[in-house]
């Protein structure tokens, strides 16, 4: 349980902390104080939200919060952004730098969770060849589809991939140089939901560093193939919950595809 400091002198008794406290951990007496029976989630809005600094909470796995960062970004910017991106499967032959990638996941820890339990966990191939490799355990498993003539194999265009492969192409991850893979010790709860967001995080900032990605499908349908799970050291209960396939985009997009109409309605 973290532990909640309030500097009484600057307080100016506000409010503001325990009106924004997610699960109501905090009441309003002269000053804030924690609420008995109440557990705290350590989202760090209290600290965060206070205009006079006078909350400090600590713990042995907590950093201090992070001060003037600016989320000034117009609609228009962002909107364009955010339409621009592409899902990348052609890559040029270079990785990316283990410094860019740390980088890159310092941002990504912030995505949101269900109750803040930041389960999501990741697993990162740096290497190519691992990669290719972890593409032909997904192309072994849908030889095996094909082979217990699963009704899978009908759905899904697998002889076909396998064809692909062996002519010497990759239709599973796409030669990507680098594969990001969420996990967590568990598949329960918000857990799957957690590993979705986060990888979205991931594919919408990756083309602010220069990147591109895209979802790696047919390896999220193959996860559960021991030999997969051999391979990228998944313990009994640990859940694979998504990847991204990325590197640096071979070639460029100069306008944004047709899509189509938003079909929404207001009640």
């Amino acid at each position: 349980m973290p532990e909640f400091n309030l500097n009484r002198s600057a307080c100016h008794s506000c409010g503001t902390c325990v009106s924004t406290c997610t699960i109501g951990h905090l009441e309003m007496n002269t000053n804030p104080e924690i609420a008995a029976d109440t557990m705290c989630i350590e989202c760090g809005h209290c600290e965060a939200i206070c205009p006079e600094g006078a909350i400090n909470i600590s713990g042995p796995e907590i950093e201090p919060p992070m001060e003037n960062v600016s989320s000034k970004i117009s609609s228009e910017d962002m909107g364009n952004y955010m339409r621009n991106r592409r899902s990348i499967r052609n890559y040029k032959k270079r990785t990316i730098p283990h410094e860019t990638i740390e980088e890159i996941m310092d941002v990504v820890r912030f995505a949101p969770s269900g109750g803040n339990q930041q389960p999501v966990e990741w697993i990162i191939i740096e290497d190519p060849q691992k990669v290719k490799e972890l593409a032909g355990l997904v192309i072994k498993w849908m030889e095996k589809l094909v082979e217990e003539n699963s009704p899978f194999a009908q759905i899904l265009p697998v002889e076909s991939l396998i064809s692909v492969w062996k002519s010497g192409l990759d239709p599973i991850l796409r030669g990507a140089p680098n594969l990001f893979i969420a996990t967590a010790k568990s598949n329960e709860g918000s857990t799957p939901m957690d590993g979705t967001i986060a990888l979205s995080y991931l594919d919408l900032l990756l083309p602010s560093f220069g990147l591109g990605s895209c979802w790696a499908g047919f390896l999220l349908m193959a996860s559960d193939f021991e030999p997969i799970r051999e391979f990228l050291g998944l313990k009994e209960g640990e859940a694979f919950l998504g990847a991204l396939m990325a590197g640096y985009p071979e070639c460029n997009f100069y306008r944004v595809p047709k899509r189509k109409k938003l079909s929404v309605r207001y009640i």
